[in-house]
């Protein structure tokens, strides 16, 4: 974590775990599916917008604490799929903060919905929470 990440109290700021879970979804997605995110997005056309939010915040991220995100799919429909963060502090194995975050699969081009890619879909059950 950075010094430009934290609020006047020391701790991240709230909004920074959303950063911190994308970054975790892409990093995953191109490592785990075989083709990186940017392909998805700029070539297939293919994104993963989110439509659905809950995220508990239980304990703070103080300046100069490592975290460590663990990513789960626990619920995967026919468009759609659940990304479950947990953040924790790998020091104390003390969770810090758990999400989850519905996306839809979504033609980038007509802004619909597709079917789960087979690839993707493989992947998310490999994944499962």
């Amino acid at each position: 974590m950075r010094f430009n990440e934290v609020d006047a109290a020391g701790i991240v700021f709230y909004p920074r775990f959303f950063d911190y879970f994308h970054m975790t979804f892409e990093d995953f997605f191109g490592d785990a599916t075989g083709t990186p995110y940017p392909v998805w997005i700029n070539e297939k056309r293919i994104g993963w917008p989110a439509v659905h939010v809950e995220t508990d915040f239980l304990s703070p991220l103080r300046y100069g604490t490592t975290v460590e995100l663990h990513l789960t799919f626990p619920r995967v429909k026919r468009t759609s799929f659940v990304c479950r963060y947990e953040a924790r502090d790998p020091e104390t194995g003390r969770t810090l903060c758990t999400s989850e975050i519905t996306v839809v699969t979504t033609d980038l081009d007509e802004l619909k919905p597709l079917p789960i890619p087979d690839a993707v879909r493989d992947t998310l059950e490999r994944f499962a929470a």
